[in-house]
């Protein structure tokens, strides 16, 4: 049980690994969620625009 004989198949692993976490990507149900997925580091600069603008207002009054 060593390199000898585990060897030659981790390419092959990892081709089919690639493969389906390609194919994964690529279909179409997951698209609303890597969509949303990609906006969560925006999510936080809203918040704090709105947590900001509402100081900013109180300053003023």
């Amino acid at each position: 049980m060593s390199y000898d004989v585990y060897g030659p198949y981790i390419p092959v692993v990892m081709l089919i690994t690639f493969i389906g976490l390609f194919i994964w990507v690529l279909l179409p149900g997951n698209k609303k969620r890597f969509d949303e997925a990609s906006q969560l580091p925006f999510a936080d600069e809203e918040e704090g625009e709105k947590q900001n603008g509402a100081a900013q207002n109180r300053r003023v009054e």
